[in-house]
């Protein structure tokens, strides 16, 4: 599998606290990828580093082929190489239809004043139905966002990340505040999502992450503390000692 961000000996520290410290990882083309820690482990932070929101003090983040640095880069610059970010609190513009959000979303290059003026052409309509299915959203197209349940309006922003063709989607607590069912539909989304793309996941529902059956990276003080599948990481003596053990 061909490595797609690559993260070595990153460092950042905040009036004296040092949120990241020394944190080394790499994520593969087409992988899912799960990320746990307690409170103030750095999973924000290292979301906030990749997406050029904060600058480190230290080490080299690196993406792609051609193994870019992405240290300075702006986030509007990290976003048009590929990198899309969900925050917890879904996004969406309330007022708008699944389908008008979905629009707004698509990568084609518009401005302001275009956007006022477009008419959606066939291969948006084909485009926004594919997105649409992808996370369960198609018999919602004419609705509200306002009108959508907390689950969907996660699916919704995924979707809306989507239309940007992300090679590599940041997905926070996406689980937060759904259903045991939508939990469910999202797990399948995700796995499905990343036969495509790369998926990184925070979440501290593990029983979540369980089903997620992927590689999982724990964060602890800023640094990695162990890695590996969900058994691996649930028997790992220092994981139950910081983590689950608290």
């Amino acid at each position: 599998m061909s490595r797609l961000l690559y993260v070595d000996n990153l460092s950042v520290t905040f009036d004296g606290f040092k949120a990241i410290n020394g944190l080394s990882f790499e994520i593969g083309e087409k992988e899912l990828r799960a990320i746990i820690g307690p409170n103030g482990a750095g999973k924000t932070t290292f979301m906030d580093l990749i997406t050029g929101k904060t600058q480190p003090d230290s080490g080299t983040i690196r993406w792609g082929e051609k193994s870019a640095s992405l240290i300075k880069k702006p986030e509007s610059k990290i976003a048009q190489l590929g990198i899309g970010r969900k925050f917890q609190k879904p996004t969406v513009l309330e007022s708008q239809t699944v389908c008008e959000n979905l629009l707004m979303a698509l990568a084609n290059p518009r401005n302001p004043f275009s956007v006022l003026f477009y008419k959606k052409n066939f291969e948006d309509n084909e485009i926004i139905a594919k997105l649409s299915t992808q996370v369960n959203l198609e018999r919602k197209l004419t609705t509200a966002a306002s009108e959508l349940s907390h689950g969907q309006k996660q699916w919704l922003e995924i979707g809306m990340l989507l239309a940007q063709d992300p090679k590599l989607l940041l997905i926070d607590e996406p689980a937060a505040g759904m259903t045991s069912i939508e939990r469910q539909q999202t797990v399948k989304l995700l796995k499905n999502l990343a036969n495509k793309r790369a998926i990184l996941v925070v979440e501290h529902d593990m029983e979540f992450i369980r089903q997620l059956e992927c590689r999982i990276t724990v964060l602890h003080e800023g640094r990695v503390l162990a890695e590996g599948n969900f058994d691996f990481v649930m028997q790992h003596q220092s994981v139950i000692d910081v983590y689950l053990g608290r």
